[in-house]
């Protein structure tokens, strides 16, 4: 590919990559309903946990904090991969069309291309909602110590 088309591409891949994300979540909601709802119970809880463990350390009680937080990370790990496994199939599912399209009439190595940007883009989002997650984690610890310190 020459330099303003594989930068042509990129832009149309991205693009395609943010639609099919798009696609993936309203196919989920509408399809899936019952594994969603699934899954924000589940958060429910590990946020309840959250909370609970915020408490305990707010109150100096260190064995109800590690309690909460070993309840915490004994469902939250099962349930991240599993999240992750079933978005993650659903979302290439989707976007296989586009790859095998685009590898035939384009060019042969558009399939490398379009998973290294697919694999970034998820990549960048996964760690830029996990720095946000922390940040908000450390915000409310903050708060929570100073209302009760």
């Amino acid at each position: 590919m020459n330099p303003p088309f594989l930068y042509f591409f990129i832009a149309a891949t991205a693009a395609a990559v943010v639609l099919t994300e798009r696609l993936e979540s309203l196919l989920l909601n509408k399809f899936f309903k019952g594994f969603v709802d699934e899954i924000k119970r589940a958060e429910a809880e590990l946020n309840e946990y959250y909370a609970l463990s915020i408490l305990a350390i707010a109150m100096n009680d260190r064995e109800a904090y590690e309690g909460f937080q070993r309840m915490a990370n004994e469902k939250y790990w099962p349930l991240f991969f599993r999240k992750m496994m079933f978005s993650t199939s659903l979302f290439f599912l989707l976007l296989t069309p586009y790859m095998l399209l685009t590898t035939f009439f384009i060019d042969p190595q558009a399939f490398s291309y379009i998973m290294f940007i697919a694999i970034a883009y998820f990549t960048a989002r996964l760690g830029l909602s996990f720095v946000i997650d922390s940040f908000n984690a450390w915000k409310k610890a903050k708060e929570t110590r100073r209302n009760f310190g």
